[in-house]
Order: C-alpha cells, then sequence, then structure tokens
C-alpha cells in the first residue's frame, strides 16, 4: 500500500487510502492527486486539526493519526 503525503489547509498531511498518485499526464512529467471526495477531506481536516495521516473508509474520510 501507498501513501500520499499533500498538503490540507497549509498543513502537510499524509493520504493513507483514497488518494492516488499520477505522475506523467500526456507524456509528461507531472505530479498530481486524484481525491475521493475532496470536499469531505477538507471538512474532516478542519475537525481534527491535529491530524497528520487520513484515510478514506466507507464513503468518508476519518483522522488517522
Amino acid at each position: 500500500m501507498e501513501s500520499v503525503k499533500t498538503v490540507v489547509l497549509g498543513k502537510p498531511v499524509f493520504l493513507l487510502t483514497g488518494a492516488k498518485s499520477r505522475k506523467k499526464v500526456g507524456g509528461v512529467s507531472m505530479s498530481s492527486l486524484d481525491v475521493e471526495s475532496p470536499e469531505k477531506l477538507l471538512e474532516t481536516a478542519r475537525r481534527n486539526p491535529d491530524a497528520v495521516a487520513f484515510g478514506y473508509v466507507a464513503g468518508s474520510w476519518v483522522a488517522a493519526a
């Protein structure tokens, strides 16, 4: 299982599940993310400001650490 490190609300966090990184876009080397329900991730991050890792489980984001 590969986790993805990104910035949410100005803080670096790990997304354990629910996100996939794409290294190449149209033959050009770029880094982007496909995140499940990004609006729910932001809401969960606001409710858990001390969390450093999140996981997408059963259709919602949960703070994991």
